[in-house]
């Protein structure tokens, strides 16, 4: 009986993904070539509208994080402004996840990089590279203008609901070439990954009861995050480079890159790794003070806010 119950759930994942590979992603890419952008950005805010008022545990999660930023109350008329604009602007980011598969490569004139160098200067380590980044602006600009520079990239990501959600990401980030491992168990393979000089992307906001990280100062108040990115990096040697996309007026985009940071192993371990992590929640915050409505702030991100 239980093989037979594991034989359906694998026949039913196997149909999911094969539907998405074969109508859902390529209906997909032909959407996003006919569909302009700025219409796709417009159908999107009244849905996003509707998410903020039904969605009310994440509503909720960014009226707490955007009151702790402020130093004020949930109900301060700004944080309230702040957490609509910031479920608008997830909406574009999941337009943009749709719509950035039927880019060609002259739609990317609509990006304007600041710190491209950075990259070149982390790749001359040989040692591969680490790149951070947050839940802000646009993912899917950013990591397709580190595509376009020849990365192959490895990153984590963890299991979401439905099956056929998963599957479509998966394919949509397999299709632009990065490989999606799960969030636990995996460090060998990301280790082996820089070994032959390639990129890792991890992200850093994923909330202070999840990440088991070391502690920070973030905005001004002491939380949690990860320590991944700081210990690959204390293991493997790489240079952590921290990168966000982020939306400008006129359907364009700013994509930034930040110096490399690198681990000092003259340190104690321990100490170092939590250097390393406040330097990359210090380059991310001020990020997040410049845009702060980019940031999608769902999660609670300081101890004591439920």
């Amino acid at each position: 009986m239980a093989a037979n119950i594991e034989e359906g759930v694998a026949l039913s994942q196997d149909r999911h993904h094969g539907m998405v590979e074969s109508w859902l992603y390529p209906a997909n890419v032909a959407l996003a070539k006919v569909v302009p952008l700025s219409l796709a950005y417009h159908v999107s805010l009244p849905i996003a509208d509707l998410f903020y008022w039904l969605w009310t545990s994440k509503r909720e999660g960014a009226l707490r994080n955007y009151a702790r930023m402020l130093d004020c109350s949930p109900d301060d008329e700004r944080v309230r402004r702040l957490a609509r604009s910031s479920f608008r602007n997830f909406g574009k980011y999941i337009v943009e996840l749709l719509h950035v598969q039927g880019w060609s490569r002259g739609q990317f004139q609509r990006v304007t990089i600041r710190g491209d160098e950075h990259f070149d200067e982390a790749l001359r380590y040989g040692k591969g590279v680490i790149f951070a980044s947050a839940h802000m602006g646009s993912i899917e600009v950013g990591s397709s203008l580190v595509l376009a520079r020849g990365f192959r990239i490895t990153s984590v990501m963890e299991q979401l609901r439905p099956k056929i959600m998963m599957d479509w990401i998966v394919t949509c980030r397999a299709k632009m070439g990065v490989s999606l491992l799960p969030t636990a168990g995996t460090g060998l393979q990301l280790l082996r990954a820089l070994r032959r000089e390639e990129m890792v992307a991890l992200i850093v906001d994923v909330g202070y009861r999840d990440n088991g990280g070391v502690p920070v100062n973030f905005l001004g108040h002491p939380t949690y995050f990860p320590a991944g990115p700081a210990r690959l990096a204390r293991i493997s040697g790489a240079p952590i480079v921290f990168g966000v996309a982020v939306r400008r007026p006129g359907n364009r985009f700013i994509a930034y890159g930040s110096p490399p940071i690198l681990s000092d192993r003259t340190k104690d371990a321990e100490e170092d790794i939590r250097d390393l992590t406040q330097q990359l929640v210090d380059i991310f915050e001020r990020f997040v003070r410049r845009y702060p409505d980019q940031w999608y702030v769902f999660r609670d991100m300081w101890p004591g806010e439920e």
